[in-house]
């Protein structure tokens, strides 16, 4: 098998550790749009630019998405329509990370597609589906201008997609009644979960904001690449969730396991479940933990290329919890 049709058989299945089901499921990935642009700090290293890089010789999926020299985006965005039907395939419920390779929300991507997307969500109740943005004030605004009507408008066009197997009365309740129920203001798709990625402090004041005012059954944020400390204060009021983790690859920049402790302890005084991903390829530990932990017996450094062993890290960040509930809130 080449390498484009390794990308394009395994694509759906992914070993992000937060994209699993509570009960430790495979978790997988959906990507029915291709390409974007680096936004902000935490887009230095993004390994989805180094990934499309590999795939964007001629006839290959990231061709025109992606360049090589230098290493980067080309600006480019699509729609990927062979993709696009994905979940509804899929029988099983899954835990599904939207547009792993990509946002769903940058600038380039038209409303209409998003409506699109959101319309296949619907289809499919039985997933849970994972979105997590850059750009948090375009996912607010999007939720702000009568998106359910339109997405309504596209699930009726499509009821004669719906298998016979499928219970309608079950999915016309989880769909139809969220989109056409209740407040316009804190109307959402039950198997949702909005994130935003915040890398520092900066962008955590930034976008965790737009985040809150955004409705949605699960709100969560990956403080992934951790580069800087972070001190979310009343932030923390109305999430559901934080993933925290240090960047990995060649280049990565060090994370400070203090940064990643302070975390996990402003999110249990919050009661907010919080997911450590890794610790990154670039730890710093203060000086007097790191010689505390050299002598400790059967002491080891890091083998994990990427920080992700839990085994490997100070006792008290090994902490990898899950949101209650998906209530809508």
């Amino acid at each position: 098998m080449t390498d484009t049709a390794i990308i394009q058989a395994n694509m759906a299945i992914t070993s992000i550790e937060w994209t699993r089901s509570t009960d430790g499921t495979q978790g997988y990935t959906w990507n029915p749009l291709r390409g974007c642009s680096k936004i902000s700090t935490g887009c230095e290293n993004c390994y989805a630019i180094s990934m499309a890089v590999r795939f964007s010789g001629p006839g290959q999926p990231y061709e025109g998405f992606a360049k090589s020299n230098p290493c980067n985006w080309t600006g480019v965005v699509g729609m990927v329509p062979e993709r696009m039907k994905d979940p509804l395939r899929w029988s099983r419920p899954r835990m599904v990370f939207v547009n792993s390779m990509s946002d769903l929300f940058h600038e380039k991507v038209p409303d209409t597609w998003i409506d699109e997307i959101f319309a296949v969500i619907a289809l499919a109740p039985q997933h849970t589906f994972q979105i997590l943005t850059k750009r948090a004030e375009r996912m607010c605004q999007y939720f702000s201008h009568e998106w359910h009507r339109r997405v309504a408008s596209i699930l009726i066009e499509r009821k004669s997609e719906i298998s016979k197997k499928q219970d309608i009365q079950r999915l016309q309740g989880r769909s139809f009644g969220a989109l056409t129920c209740g407040d316009h203001e804190r109307r959402v798709l039950p198997n949702v979960w909005l994130g935003v990625s915040a890398e520092d402090q900066q962008r955590a004041v930034e976008r965790i904001p737009w985040l809150l005012k955004t409705p949605a059954a699960v709100r969560f944020i990956s403080a992934e690449p951790l580069i800087g400390e972070m001190n979310l204060g009343v932030l923390c009021d109305g999430l559901d969730w934080i993933i925290v983790g240090g960047e990995s690859g060649p280049s990565a920049r060090p994370c400070h396991v203090e940064w990643i402790r302070s975390l996990v302890w402003q999110c249990k005084e919050a009661d907010v479940p919080v997911f450590v991903k890794q610790v990154g390829a670039n730890p710093w530990l203060d000086p007097g933990e790191l010689a505390r932990r050299r002598s400790e017996p059967g002491y080891k450094p890091l083998h994990d290329a990427k920080g992700g062993d839990p085994s490997e890290w100070p006792e008290d960040i090994r902490v990898r919890e899950f949101p209650r509930s998906a209530v809508p809130s």
